[in-house]
C-alpha cells in the first residue's frame, strides 16, 4: 500500500482491454469546465451532501483508514474525508483532473499520493488493499464496466468498504420520456456521445447489487442521488428555495420508489467475505 506522501503523476497505460479498442472517456479536456459547472453548482453541492450523509449515517471509520479514490478526479469528496484523518491515494486517467486534486490538497496543506493512471492499472500502481475504497461517477463512461467491479473488489480488504456511485438507467430514462423521447433510451444520445458530453452506459442499479454480492459485498445502503432535484422545474426549486430542495432530495433518495428516480445512484458496500 503506498505510504509516501509525494505528488506524482505517472504516465497511465493504454486501458482499452483487449475485447473493445476504443478506449475508456478520459476528461482533460473537460478538467476545467467540470469545476465549474458541475462541483461549483447547486447539483455538485448536492452530491457532496448525500455523500457525507451517508458516510455520517454509516458511522463509517475514517480515522486513520487507508483510503484509494479511483478515478478521483479533482477529489472533493476524498478531500473531505482526509480533513477526518483518513490516508488518502488518489488516481485518474487525466492528467489536468490529477492536478487539480493535488492543488486542492496542498492547499489545505493535507498529504496525498496520487498516480497518474487508469483504473484497470490499479492492481499494478497500487497492489495493496484498503480499508475503503471509492469509485464516484466512473464506471458510466467504461466501455466495460462490469469487468470493472472485479478490479474494484481486489483493491478492498476483508471488512472493507467500496463507495459506489454511478449513473443511473432508470434516472436517465425517466429524464428522457419527461424530453419527449417517449421510447426511453437505454443509452446516451449518439451526438452527446460522440462529442464525449454523455455517459456511455448508463447503469441499472439490480444488476450492480447482484455482481456486487457475488463478489463478496453486502449492500448496506442504497440512495438515490438527484431524484427530487433533477425532476422538479427550475422556476420551483427557484422558488421554495435550494435548501428545501436539498432536504427533500436526501429524505427521498433513500425511499422507494424515489431512489430509483435519481440521476445517480451511490452504494456503500461491506466486503463480508472473499467469493
Amino acid at each position: 500500500m503506498p505510504s509516501d506522501n509525494t505528488y506524482t503523476a505517472e504516465t497511465p497505460k493504454a486501458n482499452a482491454n483487449a475485447q473493445n479498442t476504443q478506449p475508456d472517456r478520459n476528461f482533460d479536456d473537460l478538467a476545467q469546465r467540470f469545476s465549474r459547472t458541475i462541483y461549483a453548482t447547486a447539483r455538485g453541492q448536492l452530491r457532496l451532501l448525500a455523500l457525507q450523509q451517508d458516510f455520517t449515517d454509516l458511522q463509517l471509520p475514517i480515522q486513520q483508514a487507508q483510503l484509494l479514490d479511483i478515478g478521483g478526479g479533482q477529489g472533493q469528496f476524498s478531500l473531505q474525508l482526509a480533513k477526518q484523518g483518513a490516508q488518502v491515494s488518489l488516481c485518474d486517467i487525466s492528467e489536468e483532473m490529477l492536478t487539480l486534486a493535488q492543488d486542492q490538497f496542498a492547499a489545505a496543506n493535507l498529504p496525498l499520493t496520487s498516480k497518474h493512471c487508469g483504473l484497470q492499472d490499479c492492481a499494478t500502481e497500487f497492489p495493496g488493499q484498503y480499508d475503503l475504497v471509492l469509485n464516484h461517477a466512473v464506471l458510466e463512461w467504461l466501455e466495460q464496466p462490469f469487468a470493472a467491479l472485479q478490479l474494484l473488489s481486489d483493491r478492498v480488504k476483508p471488512g472493507g468498504w467500496l463507495s459506489l456511485m454511478f449513473y443511473n438507467l432508470h434516472g436517465h430514462q425517466w429524464r428522457q420520456l419527461m424530453n419527449g423521447r417517449t421510447h426511453a433510451p437505454t443509452s446516451a444520445n449518439q451526438r452527446l456521445r460522440e462529442s464525449g458530453n454523455a455517459p456511455q452506459h448508463p447503469l441499472d442499479p439490480d444488476q450492480i447489487q447482484q455482481r456486487l454480492e457475488g463478489l463478496g459485498f453486502e449492500l448496506k445502503r442504497w440512495r438515490g442521488i438527484r431524484c427530487v432535484h433533477d425532476h422538479m422545474h427550475q422556476k420551483i426549486r427557484d422558488r421554495i428555495g435550494q435548501d428545501k430542495v436539498n432536504e427533500a432530495d436526501l429524505e427521498f433518495g433513500l425511499q422507494e420508489p424515489y431512489r430509483r428516480l435519481g440521476r445517480y445512484v451511490h452504494f456503500l458496500a461491506q466486503k463480508t467475505e472473499l467469493p
